[in-house]
């Protein structure tokens, strides 16, 4: 529980709650949303003070940190005598706020993201806050269980645990480790701010022998894609129909697609101007996501909510990626992943003799980096363009948009297999610039050769939103996310 001792955890005033950043510093956020390292109630902590969390002990409590001394206390620092008469109490507590308010960085995502894999159950050090799937089947085949949860007995911050079923953890008739600890591996490993963060995670016993596994991720707050693009969905063909802003569709394409190049080369392509062109960093194995689609795409809050930037996307979900060639679904060509989003070279141009072949993906065909391109431009083409539609009798509601419903037919079990369930062509429409329209009709072209791949065309996308003039990441108020698209989800309430 919270330390009892400190009056900044008893004395919040309604609708305010505590919450931990990566290095345990404890923040404060309000009804409206915004965060801020001042009490609500007792403003500024003087510097060189900070309010931490001691997550060490079994049961974390909150203590004031002196930065410069690395002392720690429970006596508050503010009514300390040299503090008393100092002018830092004095400031208006706007300016205060606007200094103080939390932001994550790049390095401290990396910090975090470094901590080792344990070989010990640590599922006793959370708490279940909300249950996301059961573990039944629900949400992907292999997961015993998605749950929100935080560290046991302190009221701040929240991450998502992911755990594995025995048999998801076990090694493959290939000799390969099964598919749940590849997921924790590769999500240890990859450092890249478009990718969900690795926060902890545990194989116990070993990886040679493993009975049981979590994963834990940053928690995204705001959802998925796949729950934006349906929010804008539902109001097509009504008086009330909108459109995404076109500086967020760039937003969005330009730091997903400097993930999936990430995953190839193992660097950013946008940062780093010199990256385009070059191979893959050094010792770097080469990542496949295979599952690329709306439901994977998660969407996080920036911890300033007065910011006038978008929030974070991040790529989620490493369930059925790999990094290994000789992967036996990539060697024998087994059907992974949601055949909704698949690239066109991955379905059947009609129905093959042996209807049980269309487990197996055409002869000589099998995930690629051209097709996770394919993939992530599909979910950018139906964020421009969401679907809401009925077809003999179904309704098509949400991420549709890049399939030819005109052949749709209710008793056709076989048709999203099939080439001919998919659009050629995938045009936005004049509502956005050509410059975009051009750029989602190359990530998606039908032919994989004409496509390319993501770590191709991510050091070129800054260039192209530039000549579009979204070349500034800040939004105008016309330009803000509508407020009923955006829901956050935050259990620390509950």
């Amino acid at each position: 529980m919270t330390n009892p001792n400190l009056p900044e955890m008893t004395t919040l005033p309604p609708g305010w709650i505590g919450r931990f950043d990566d290095n345990d510093r404890v923040y404060f956020v309000g009804p409206g949303g915004k965060s801020t390292y001042d009490h609500p109630k007792y403003g500024v902590i003087p510097k060189p003070w900070q309010l931490k969390v001691d997550r060490s002990v079994s049961k974390p409590c909150e203590y004031y940190y002196n930065t410069q001394t690395k002392a720690k206390t429970k006596d508050n620092p503010r009514f300390n005598e040299d503090v008393l008469g100092s002018s830092l109490l004095k400031v208006s507590r706007v300016i205060r706020e606007s200094a103080t308010v939390t932001r994550n960085s790049q390095d401290e995502i990396k910090n975090k993201r470094r901590t080792h894999i344990k070989k010990i159950d640590i599922r006793q050090h959370y708490e279940i806050v909300h249950t996301i799937d059961k573990g039944e089947g629900g949400i992907g085949g292999m997961n015993g269980g998605v749950h929100v949860v935080r560290h046991r007995g302190v009221m701040t911050g929240l991450y998502v645990e992911k755990r594995f079923k025995k048999d998801a953890l076990q090694h493959r008739q290939d000799g390969k480790p099964g598919f749940g600890i590849i997921e924790i591996l590769i999500t240890h490993r990859v450092i890249h701010g478009g990718l969900a963060a690795f926060i902890e995670g545990f194989i116990a016993p070993d990886m040679i022998h493993p009975t049981s596994a979590s994963l834990y991720l940053e928690f995204c707050d705001l959802g998925s894609l796949n729950d934006l693009i349906k929010c804008y969905a539902q109001r097509v063909h009504t008086n009330e129909a909108a459109y995404i802003p076109e500086r967020f569709v760039w937003h969005a394409f330009c730091g997903l697609c400097d993930a999936l190049a990430y995953l190839w080369g193992g660097k950013s392509f946008l940062s780093d101007t010199n990256a385009g062109g070059t191979g893959p960093e050094k010792v770097w194995k080469s990542i496949l996501h295979r599952d690329m689609k709306p439901d994977n795409i998660l969407i996080r809050s920036r911890t300033n909510l007065s910011s006038q930037k978008y929030p974070y996307l991040v790529i989620s979900d490493f369930g059925l990626a790999t990094d290994d060639t000789k992967d036996i679904a990539q060697r024998g060509g087994r059907m992974v992943g949601s055949i909704h989003y698949f690239a066109p070279e991955l379905l059947w141009p009609s129905i093959p003799k042996d209807p049980q072949l269309l487990t197996s993906f055409p002869p000589g065909q099998s995930h690629t980096f051209e097709s996770d391109l394919y993939s992530l431009g599909v979910c950018i083409h139906n964020l421009c363009k969401p679907t809401h539609e009925k077809r003999d009798d179904t309704i098509w509601l949400g991420a549709w948009s890049h399939f030819n419903l005109q052949t749709y037919r209710k008793a056709d079990t076989n048709w999203a297999s099939l080439t001919t369930s998919r659009k050629e062509v995938l045009d936005v429409g004049s509502f956005y610039s050509p410059y975009l329209r051009k750029v989602i009709q190359k990530a998606t072209h039908w032919r994989p050769s004409q496509r390319g791949t993501a770590h191709q065309l991510a050091p070129k996308l800054v260039d192209i939103a530039t000549a579009a003039g979204y070349g500034e990441e800040e939004f105008s108020e016309n330009e803000r996310l509508s407020a009923w698209a955006i829901k956050v989800h935050d259990y620390n309430t509950r």
